[in-house]
């Protein structure tokens, strides 16, 4: 029996390649969890390249363990080792360890890559083209009446994500597309079955370059022509790479707000961050973006500084 210690160091969510190796441990009699002293073996995931160095010191912690490291934060293209299963194919398939986070939902991918190759994106480059992995039964607990899907782009798949919605629906879920719907493939049909549908949380899309407004602006008329409540069911991430992109992403968040859908900032980690770029975030937190213009927001957020 081994001793074998995970580590998270910064997952916003649980994370999905720890679980599954707890699982596979468990499976092999071994000690596994968080807390595990003296371990034989360790794996580590980190998500925020920022947090690169809070691994530093495992090797000189930890001299006599075998030390695995992965996650993009750590090397893009690295990724933490998955050991074969007695039956073959790899612990990634495995069913998540549930119980290491102490969850009521299901978490997985049933599809993994994008047909997009947007600039500030890792996915193409770590996961390559649109595929297939596991339908969502493979990793449900019968004892879970919600799930949160990582699917890059599952829309990129229409028959797919009828597939998967049909056993959603068939199984009385709530569910959330964690990492978001690409409303340029929205159709009238992928509409009426997210209308049908129970969020867990509200619909995410994104409008993250000014050459995608068209299909924004009428993927919103979409959504509520199926009778989907935009303002308070939907959500539209609105990236900001840098300071040199400020006024595009106000004319963006601008839009928004014209056509009645709630905005959230993504500001790049890892660009300095202007005051300009902090007040366009804060705006758009809906109790402030609903009662004034960012201009007027602007000027009463630099007068209470000035009195500071």
């Amino acid at each position: 029996m081994s001793k074998v210690l995970l580590i998270d160091v910064d997952s916003t969510i649980p994370n999905l390649a720890l679980m599954k190796l707890s699982a596979y441990h468990k499976s092999l009699g071994d000690e596994v969890g968080f807390n595990v002293t003296d371990p034989d073996m360790i794996y580590a995931s980190v998500i925020f390249r920022r947090n690169h160095h809070k691994v530093d010191g495992l090797r000189w912690f930890h001299p006599n363990a075998e030390i695995n490291i992965g996650g993009p934060g750590y090397d893009l293209y690295g990724r933490i080792p998955i050991p074969e299963t007695p039956e073959g194919g790899g612990a990634d398939l495995t069913f998540p360890d549930y119980s290491m986070y102490d969850m009521d939902y299901d978490l997985g991918f049933t599809s993994r890559g994008c047909i997009r190759n947007c600039y500030f994106c890792v996915v193409p480059k770590k996961e390559g083209k649109f595929r297939q992995v596991q339908h969502p039964r493979e990793f449900h607990d019968p004892k879970h009446r919600k799930a949160v899907y990582l699917d890059n782009n599952i829309l990129a798949s229409k028959d797919w994500f009828f597939e998967v919605t049909d056993w959603i629906l068939e199984n009385d879920m709530q569910i959330d597309f964690n990492q978001g719907l690409d409303i340029r493939l929205l159709t009238e049909e992928v509409a009426e079955r997210l209308h049908v549908m129970r969020p867990l949380k509200p619909w995410k899309f994104a409008y993250d370059q000014s050459e995608s407004k068209a299909a924004v602006r009428d993927g919103i008329e979409t959504l509520k022509n199926a009778g989907i409540q935009v303002k308070n069911d939907c959500l539209f991430y609105v990236y900001v790479h840098d300071d040199s992109q400020f006024e595009d992403g106000l004319r963006r968040c601008e839009d928004l707000r014209s056509w009645r859908a709630n905005p959230y900032v993504m500001l790049n980690m890892d660009a300095p961050r202007t005051q300009r770029m902090t007040n366009l975030k804060r705006w758009c937190i809906p109790q402030i973006f609903w009662t004034c213009e960012f201009m007027d927001y602007a000027r009463e957020y630099r007068s209470v500084e000035s009195i500071k």
